[in-house]
């Protein structure tokens, strides 16, 4: 089956019905690089880079990287902040607190940005955070941990269908770490485990379920730059 999309009239027309369908675009979610293309903004590892909020970064020069340190009260992006500032920068062709000019979603979504702007979680807790967050732990345990748990983590039985590090994050990590961590940074994993599995189970704690777990992920944030 082919269609046409008619961004104009924001509808599409299917070849064999002959049929014309109005249509309501409500957001585009995406990674990181894809999302930036799109909005028309800053690298996620540049300043500025966060779609919702205005904290500026910090740069670390050993990493040569930016780190967002938390804050409780952040500056959110508003429908007319994100109008303001991307008009700004394309007129003065640069950088306006992340943006660098106006994004083409602006044409496409009915619903005003940068609400209509949605992250990928996989991209951002799987493939990004969590494996960073892997990495550190397993650099700091000897090899002779690593391989007990590379072993205990063979003989556990995983749904088919999960990602090797979606199994780790929501199944594995506490229980074959446990042993090897001390209290406070077991404790520090479980604030991010624990908000994760919240959001991809049922409401166990009724419309507060995803308050709980957005409350976890702000203790998180909080003492990341302890660990």
């Amino acid at each position: 089956m082919c269609f046409e999309i008619d961004l104009e009239a924001l509808r599409f027309e299917v070849e064999r019905i002959q049929q014309s369908f109005n249509i309501k675009v409500y957001g585009c979610i995406g990674d990181s690089p894809a999302l930036k293309l799109m909005s028309n903004m800053i690298g996620h590892n540049g300043y500025y880079p966060c779609y919702y909020c205005d904290i500026k970064g910090v740069h670390i020069r050993k990493p040569r990287k930016r780190q967002y340190p938390y804050t409780p009260t952040s500056n959110c992006r508003t429908v007319n902040s994100f109008y303001v500032h991307s008009r700004e920068a394309r007129l003065k062709s640069q950088n306006i607190f992340g943006h660098l000019g106006i994004s083409i979603l602006e044409d496409v979504l009915d619903v005003p940005l940068p609400h209509g702007i949605i992250i990928d979680y996989a991209h951002v807790s799987l493939l990004r955070h969590f494996r960073d967050v892997i990495r550190v732990v397993a650099s700091s345990l000897a090899p002779a941990v690593r391989q007990r748990i590379d072993d205990s983590l063979i003989k556990q039985r995983f749904p088919h269908f999960f990602h090797q590090l979606k199994n780790l994050l929501l199944y594995g990590f506490i229980p074959h770490f446990m042993n090897y961590l001390t209290t406070d940074q077991l404790s520090f994993i479980s604030l991010f485990t624990i908000g994760i599995r919240l959001l991809h189970a049922d409401s166990v704690f009724n419309h507060t379920t995803s308050v709980t777990a957005n409350n976890l992920f702000r203790q998180y944030y909080a003492d990341h730059h302890k660990y």
